[in-house]
């Protein structure tokens, strides 16, 4: 009679613990259901500001391209039209192409007082981009993140507790498999029941304090944020700090802020804030290769270049084809006088960059634009160093302060134009025959001087050349010519490539394939003579000649 005594008691024990546990399944199922709301409620958020964002930056885009293609430019060549009239004296056309004018300014935003000063003759694009579409997609765009975190948080939060439902079911069975047994073996399976429950309680209470202090889409941060971003394309850093500073004082985990409030800095020149915060937001969670690409360069830039090189290779470890941060890496062993580990970067960088062109020919297709952008940044870079080493810094010039660079200043400088002549004739010889460069060539440039041609025959040959005095045309020309006696071999091809102020002016490259008579005196004009609208910008000109892809002239004048 005990024993019937003691096994009731047992089964009405465990029938309650049963029943309590399927109660405790019902509750986690509850709040298993509701997180799961939760997540689908913010992904379609996240999908909806996705849509917005990039409809936003599309549009956006797309009227910039009209105001800028078709309003101002049509306003703009009205104004060489008048330009034009005025020169012939014609003061009636100059007046007709006026009125045209004003008839364009109201058809653009972008031409409105707040952007456009006619007496200037060029729009604030800037301004107008941030305050028309940047912005408003930048918040819609970080929205959608903070939304995507959100539904990623709580689905982790509901797939816990389908977890802890299993367990519960599986604490049931326990439940019921001792009901079937008898003596002190059943208490085992109720005690192993028992102790996953008393743990699934305890797990539920922390999802639930998880799912009551979930991160929420902080759009005062946001936006902050956003005219932040704005600010600074606008290049309005000091401005743009604050906007971050307000962010960051809403959502202190807030990454990008940091990111962007480094950049500010960094464009501020203040290295030391800049390197902070941008290590900082890789603190937050954000190391992905744009910040760690702008953080080496810092770092390059500040002198601490083993910080630079282990910056540059947490990224070129697992992405050698960032061609960008492999030419930063090498230029940081050249200022610290490493010159076989800069040779030895350089070499992986050709590698790459044959590689990335064969690849894109192999399907069909020509390489990115970025590559040549990239492979160009390089030799400025390269040459913003050895203007740096002579003392001879431009106001576009970036390398570190001259007590900075490592090592014996003249083997680096000579090492430096090597490379920098090496980096420009791979990128010619890449972008027109897909190779690397061949054996150099054995043709030369003997002299040049740079001036403007006076005169020339019927048959087009020049019979008068003026010199430019010390280098220098005077501001207002149309033109430069480029008078030179070529001596070797004839080629094949001949590039031609006109740099301002660092930076290669594309309208002025020229491709030819003149048979060069050894000795011969040949003359080369660049400019604006087919118009009397436009003159030579002012400034630092380089003229570089590549014959059969090997650079064999390089000369600098000024425009002033």
């Amino acid at each position: 009679m005990s024993d019937e005594n003691s096994n009731k008691k047992f089964d009405n024990f465990v029938t309650i613990l049963i029943a309590s546990v399927a109660i405790w399944v019902a509750i986690t199922a509850f709040f298993q259901n509701y997180a799961a709301n939760i997540s689908d409620q913010a992904r379609r958020r996240a999908q909806q500001y996705a849509i917005e964002s990039t409809k936003k930056e599309v549009s956006g885009v797309i009227q910039f391209s009209y105001d800028w293609q078709a309003a101002y430019q049509s306003w703009r060549e009205l104004s060489w039209q008048i330009t034009a009239a005025e020169q012939r004296g014609d003061t009636q056309a100059a007046d007709r192409y006026r009125a045209l004018q004003e008839t364009i300014i109201p058809l653009s935003k972008m031409l409105g007082p707040q952007y456009f000063d006619p007496q200037v003759g060029f729009p604030d694009t800037y301004k107008y981009q941030a305050e028309s579409y940047l912005v408003e997609a930048t918040r819609l765009s970080e929205t959608y993140l903070a939304e995507s975190e959100l539904g990623n948080f709580t689905d982790n939060t509901a797939d816990a507790l389908i977890v802890q439902i299993t367990l519960l079911t599986v604490s049931l069975s326990l439940y019921g498999l001792s009901l079937a047994l008898s003596g002190r073996v059943r208490w085992l399976f109720v005690i192993v029941g028992s102790g996953i429950v008393g743990f699934c309680m305890l797990w539920l209470s922390w999802s639930l304090i998880e799912i009551i202090g979930r991160p929420e889409v902080n759009s005062a941060a946001i936006n902050a944020y956003a005219e932040g971003v704005g600010l600074s394309y606008q290049g309005r850093y000091e401005n743009a700090i604050e906007k971050f500073n307000q962010a960051i004082a809403e959502n202190k985990y807030y990454a990008k802020a940091y990111y962007e409030r480094g950049l500010a800095y960094y464009s501020l020149n203040d290295y030391t804030t800049a390197i902070a915060q941008m290590e900082e937001a890789r603190q937050r969670g954000l190391d992905d290769t744009n910040l760690n690409w702008n953080l080496g360069w810092i770092y390059y830039l500040d002198g601490q270049y083993n910080k630079a090189i282990e910056t540059n290779e947490r990224i070129l470890a697992s992405n050698p084809q960032v061609l960008g941060m492999r030419m930063n890496q090498a230029l940081t062993y050249l200022a610290m006088g490493d010159l076989g580990n800069s040779q030895a970067q350089y070499d992986l960088l050709y590698q790459e960059a044959q590689k990335q062109v064969n690849d894109a020919r192999q399907q069909g297709a020509e390489p990115s634009a970025s590559l040549w952008y990239y492979m160009d940044a390089g030799a400025l870079d390269l040459q913003n160093l050895i203007d740096q080493l002579d003392d001879n810094p431009k106001s576009w010039t970036q390398a570190p302060a001259p007590e900075r660079i490592q090592g014996d200043h003249d083997t680096i400088r000579d090492f430096a134009y090597q490379q920098m002549k090496r980096m420009k004739e791979t990128t010619i010889a890449l972008e027109y025959t897909g190779q690397l460069p061949a054996a150099q060539s054995v043709s030369q440039v003997d002299s040049v001087t740079i001036g403007k041609v006076t005169g020339s025959d019927a048959d087009g040959f020049i019979t008068g050349f003026e010199a430019s005095i010390n280098d220098v045309i005077p501001y207002g020309e149309k033109s430069f010519s480029v008078e030179f006696t070529y001596s070797g071999e004839p080629t094949n091809e001949l590039i031609w490539r006109v740099y301002v102020n660092g930076y290669e002016d594309h309208a002025m490259r020229t491709v030819s394939n003149e048979d060069l008579s050894a000795g011969n005196t040949w003359y080369r004009t660049f400019g604006f003579e087919y118009t009397n609208v436009f003159i030579l910008s002012a400034g630092e000109y380089v003229v570089e000649l590549y014959a059969d892809n090997v650079l064999i002239l390089r000369k600098t004048f000024y425009v002033q």
